[in-house]
């Protein structure tokens, strides 16, 4: 958060957080980090999941009584944060947050994935699910593949159920995360492409989907020609 001007100086802390918020298909996800430092006013910690600013997180840390505004008797202090800075750092990104309260903004009950701004804050970049191309109810046959070396296992065979100039939504039970990165290849013809897991959900029917963003090529003329 160096772009702002903080009320209070950040004191550098480290202590476990449990940092809780919504995917962009309003999925819930819950990941631990560690805060780097904090205040009264807010902290920094780093995270896997995609942020931005905007987002409402909900963190539960041992903050020092001296930086809490209630619960002071409490082990664990529960605030929700509004993101308001992301860096590039290893996996994820450091984020800097600021402290909202024991209350998240109005609103947040009904779009928990939203992007909550302040008065000055500039206007968002066009969302990734704001897209400039309709994705259309087709079925191509494709096969996914992992790029790293963790358990499991690392390539399906399935069936995407739709399919944009920019993306896809497939039918998909690989163990993957938010933000990890597959090869997408078409098995019928010769499309293939990086694509970034955007999204990831368990349908009306039970079966996992996972929601793709394409990252070195768009999906050709004859896949989406009807559109």
């Amino acid at each position: 958060m160096s772009e702002e001007r903080r009320h209070q100086a950040r004191l550098e802390l480290t202590m476990p957080v449990r940092v809780s918020g919504f995917g962009a298909d309003g999925q819930p996800w819950t990941e631990m980090s560690t805060v780097k430092d904090a205040s009264a006013s807010g902290a920094a910690f780093s995270l896997k999941h995609p942020v931005t600013r905007g987002h409402v997180l909900h963190l539960s840390l041992p903050l020092p009584k001296r930086f809490r505004s209630y619960d002071l008797g409490e082990s664990s202090y529960h605030v929700y944060a509004l993101v308001r800075s992301t860096q590039p750092e290893g996996p994820g990104a450091r984020v800097g947050v600021m402290f909202l309260g024991k209350n998240p903004p109005r609103g947040f009950d009904r779009e928990p994935a939203g992007l909550y701004l302040l008065p000055n804050d500039p206007p968002p970049a066009r969302s990734r699910d704001r897209r400039l191309y309709a994705r259309l109810e087709i079925f191509v046959n494709v096969r996914l593949t992992r790029r790293d070396d963790t358990p499991g296992p690392h390539e399906e065979r399935t069936i995407a159920e739709n399919i944009g100039r920019c993306g896809a939504r497939v039918l998909s039970a690989l163990p993957v995360a938010d933000g990890e990165i597959l090869i997408f290849r078409e098995v019928d013809g010769d499309f293939e492409t990086r694509c970034e897991v955007c999204g990831r959900y368990v349908g009306p029917d039970n079966v996992p989907r996972l929601n793709l963003h394409f990252l070195d090529s768009q999906a050709p003329d004859r896949l989406v020609a009807t559109h």
